[in-house]
Order: C-alpha cells, then structure tokens, then sequence
C-alpha cells in the first residue's frame, strides 16, 4: 500500500485485488491498479490486496489496456450476469477483458494445477 496526501492508503501500479461495492460483497470480480495511487486501487476496507504483477512484460502489457471508458463502462453487476455477450460488445467495442490466464512459474513455463 501506499498512503496519498489525504491518508487513504491506494495500491501500487500492479496490486491486484478482488473488486467490492460494501463489506462482504467481493464475489470472483477483481480489480488491478493500472497506476500508483488509482482512484479505486485500496481505498475501502474490503479492497485487500492478493497478488501484484511481477517483470518488465508484465507492465508493459498493463501499459496497453483501453481505459477510453473510464467509469463509463459496462455495469459491474451486468457484467457478472451475463458476461462479456454480443451486446456488450457492440456497446463497448473497444473494450478489453480477460478471456482466459495460465498460471506459469518464474521462467514463463506453465504450471499444472
């Protein structure tokens, strides 16, 4: 964590936590600090970081994520419901999502889980 002028402790570049509206409302919906001290990286209590990116590749691609939407995206709640459909799509075309990760060791090489 790292505390901003105001005393709100906010994540580094990379901390990776699972996203939250109140307490007990975290479910499989993560969020990732894109910069240090972001906006909505770690300010609520039920925001607890679980991991954080590792290697210059892995900045570099966080580096290239559309963020033209801003808080104008999709709904959170519409995207736990019905996911990344044809309709959301066509609304936000240029949106990335995650459509898959593999978890590998330190030298790149996937891991069998």
């Amino acid at each position: 964590h790292r505390q901003n002028e105001d005393g709100v402790k906010r994540f580094a570049q990379g901390y990776l936590a699972y996203a939250g509206g109140g307490n007990n409302s975290r479910s499989n919906q993560f969020i990732m600090a894109l910069h240090d001290d972001g906006p909505l990286a770690g300010g609520s209590p039920w925001e607890v970081p679980w991991g954080e990116l590792v290697g210059d590749y892995s900045f570099e691609t966080i580096g290239k994520i559309n963020t033209e939407y801003g808080s104008n995206g999709p709904a959170q709640g519409k995207l736990n419901r019905r996911g990344m459909d044809a309709e959301l799509r066509k609304e936000f075309p240029n949106l990335d999502y995650i459509g898959s990760c593999l978890v590998v060791d330190e030298e790149g090489e996937e891991k069998s889980g």
